[in-house]
């Protein structure tokens, strides 16, 4: 209890370090923390499937059988559908960051004031305008030399919804 009242009565200096610190600490152990735990979930998602096949193996020494094999296999989206969140995500980063752009300017236009303050939204806006125009790219390119497959995929799909 003791602490919080030295905190509150510090010098603003300290206060302002200590928000550094944390501003740091957080953007920087957030992502390496999301890893962590999706590397901890994936490990655990492999020691499952391998548990189900030791164990079918017991039952069955010699044999597993190919549907169980596939079952555990987690479906893999078609490849159209996994280009069309890339679409997805183009078009949404791309609204984004123009209306981020264009608010700013409209901000800075009406106060006549040019890159004066601290927080410049303009560079966020251009940036994720950058990244959605990278993934429209990427959607158009990708679109245009995996055709066959993308083609290739549908008819193996009607081909197995007529049986």
């Amino acid at each position: 209890m003791n602490t919080l009242f030295v905190l509150l009565d510090a010098d603003p200096w300290f206060l302002e370090e200590l928000t550094e610190l944390i501003a740091a600490v957080l953007i920087f152990g957030l992502p390496i923390l999301i890893a962590v735990f999706i590397y901890i979930h994936k490990m655990n998602e492999t020691n499952k499937r391998a548990e189900i096949v030791l164990k079918a193996l017991d039952k069955n020494p010699g044999e597993v059988p190919e549907e169980l094999l596939k079952s555990l296999n987690t479906p893999q989206k078609p490849l159209k559908e996994r280009l069309l969140g890339k679409l997805l995500w183009g078009l949404a980063l791309t609204i984004v960051g123009a209306v981020i752009v264009i608010i700013e300017f409209a901000m800075h236009l009406s106060t006549n004031e040019w890159f004066s303050d601290d927080r410049n939204l303009m560079v966020l806006g251009a940036a994720l305008s950058a990244v959605g125009v990278a993934f429209l790219i990427y959607y158009f390119v990708a679109r245009r030399t995996m055709q066959h497959e993308i083609e290739a995929e549908e008819h193996e799909a009607k081909m197995r919804k007529n049986l």
